[in-house]
């Protein structure tokens, strides 16, 4: 069968599902990944047959009027979506003008953002050429969502995370079915029906959520959103990479990973990643920092137990390290769940607090809001993850739990069942 991977541009955002195309692909399937020109490299880096659709730097233009998403995010959409209280304790957000407003938000500033018109008159004109059998979309990108209703083909949204968008999509929905007929606003059918309806479409809720959700996240912090869902283990993929020479010999002392991602830095950070790195200088451990060269340089000179590296692979790092100090992102925190190492969390918004808080119940590590952490209460929350036995416990606990789902290669029959119409999802 011919499956079409659809997903935005970001690397980390289509990592994941790469382990599920090798599968397919090794099954005998035809696999093509579709995406913006952003991620042709990506793909291709890969070993996957891309497919440029829309136009190169979609963040900048063709949302719904030219730099309308540039415009939101410079206004507070950004925030707006980092700090909505994603884990319903707050009832005010959770009201129905709480939920109106990030519905506004998320359609104008993300996904209508991500799947353009552009992306997606060039997708659908693509995927009525090459005939897919089954599109797989990235959770942001609902132009493969489009596409697959157009075609009228099955379509799977794939999770990589926790599901706080369909968390609040659901609840919205709730609320909607109650209110007045003239008061029913929904900007995501506002955006999307006249969208699919101009390609010989209809609208269906599964153009938000998926016919199925396959979901490749870490077991036992899933939030409790209704519909047919798939779970798949995390394979952890870090784009393509080089094994360091120093990271071929045998570590003389404990390792921990310090890590804030692509960007180096998290904002709104109580701390900074040299304050952070002097906190930890009386420890008996090697801090590995990953850090752009520049950035390092920036720091001068460094604790004696500091080792300042770019990019290095955290599939191969983390098998060597004690602990890790991440900014909550899913590929920090699933890729560290993966080999069962103790999590310090910096929580910054979005999902990143409520997963580190899920992870830390768990017993696998702690959590800690990067807006007000200190220097000194990152420290100290490192000492506990290597002396404490109790977190190495949990965060093995969580790997076992991890490596008990269907790994990618058993999703393939589940999938092939799916098309030729065992299961029940249209």
């Amino acid at each position: 069968m011919k499956i079409l991977f659809v997903s935005m541009p970001h690397p980390t955002h289509f990592h994941p599902m790469l382990p599920l195309a090798w599968a397919l692909r090794s099954a005998g399937h035809e696999v093509r990944v579709a995406g913006h020109p952003d991620l042709v490299d990506t793909a291709t880096g890969a070993g996957m047959t891309a497919v440029p659709v829309g136009r190169p730097g979609w963040y900048r233009e063709d949302v719904h009027e030219p730099e309308l998403y540039a415009r939101l995010m410079g206004n507070g959409a950004s925030d707006h979506l980092r700090t909505f209280d994603w884990d319903g304790k707050d009832p005010d957000a959770w009201s129905w003008e709480g939920l109106l407003g990030l519905e506004k938000v998320i359609v104008s500033a993300l996904l209508a953002g991500i799947s353009n018109d552009p992306f997606v008159e060039e997708l659908i004109a693509y995927a009525e050429h090459w005939r897919p059998d089954l599109v797989i979309w990235e959770q942001l990108t609902l132009g493969g969502a489009v596409a697959a209703e157009v075609l009228g083909v099955p379509h799977a949204r794939f999770l990589y995370g926790l599901d706080f968008i369909g968390r609040a999509r659901e609840e919205f929905v709730r609320l909607h079915e109650r209110r007045h007929p003239a008061h029913r606003e929904d900007p995501t059918r506002e955006w999307l029906e006249p969208l699919v309806e101009r390609f010989g479409g209809k609208w269906t809720e599964r153009l938000r959520v998926g016919g199925l959700t396959i979901a490749a996240t870490v077991p036992g912090t899933e939030l409790d959103v209704a519909g047919e869902t798939l779970g798949m283990r995390y394979v952890p993929y870090n784009g393509p990479s080089v094994v360091p020479e120093w990271l071929r010999r045998p570590t003389e002392r404990r390792r921990v990973c310090l890590t804030l991602g692509l960007s180096d830095e998290i904002e709104n950070t109580g701390t900074t990643i040299g304050e952070i790195l002097a906190g930890c200088a009386d420890l008996d451990a090697e801090v590995v920092v990953t850090l752009a060269p520049d950035a390092a340089a920036a720091l001068g000179t460094l604790p004696s137990n500091v080792r300042p590296v770019g990019f290095v692979p955290l599939h191969d790092l983390l098998p060597t390290c004690s602990a890790i100090v991440h900014h909550g992102g899913f590929g920090s925190r699933l890729t560290a769940a993966y080999h069962g190492v103790p999590q310090l969390i910096l929580g910054h918004g979005y999902d990143t607090m409520m997963a580190g808080e899920r992870q830390a119940a768990l017993g696998a590590g702690l959590c800690l809001p990067a807006g007000s952490a200190t220097a000194e209460q990152i420290r100290d929350g490192v000492v506990r993850l290597l002396d404490e036995p109790a977190f190495a416990a949990g965060a093995a606990g969580i790997r076992a739990d991890l490596l008990a789902q269907p790994s990618p290669a058993e999703v393939v029959p589940l999938l092939e069942r799916l098309v030729a119409g065992a299961v029940g999802v249209a």
